[in-house]
């Protein structure tokens, strides 16, 4: 094995391109899986501090030895966008509901 000469595909040659973009998916992809599971918290009537919790707890355990892709900040974008939305909808059920009723009258 002295006497051979190196090969090119011996040396690994990695795309940075490549790297980041595998980085940016797994990223979308958590930041996919809270929305999940603060969607669902939400639908059981779990209060936004405490679906904010379970789901900080989620990940600490989940990346006990690494560090978390998804901050506290974005965690706060999420849960605002799911707790946030969810409250403009109702709204706006309320809204057609009072129309319906209005209508229903004349």
């Amino acid at each position: 094995m002295r006497g051979m000469p190196p090969f090119d595909w011996m040396e690994p040659k990695r795309n940075p391109a490549l790297a980041r973009e595998r980085a940016a998916r797994r990223r979308a992809m958590y930041e996919s899986e809270l929305a999940d599971r603060a969607a669902l918290l939400q639908r059981l009537g779990v209060p936004r501090a405490a679906a904010r919790a379970r789901l900080s707890a989620r990940l600490a355990w989940d990346f006990e030895d690494w560090p978390t892709p998804v901050g506290g900040e974005q965690l706060d974008a999420i849960l605002d966008r799911v707790y946030g939305s969810a409250g403009a909808r109702a709204g706006q059920r309320g809204n057609q509901g009072g129309s319906n009723a209005k209508g229903a009258t004349k």
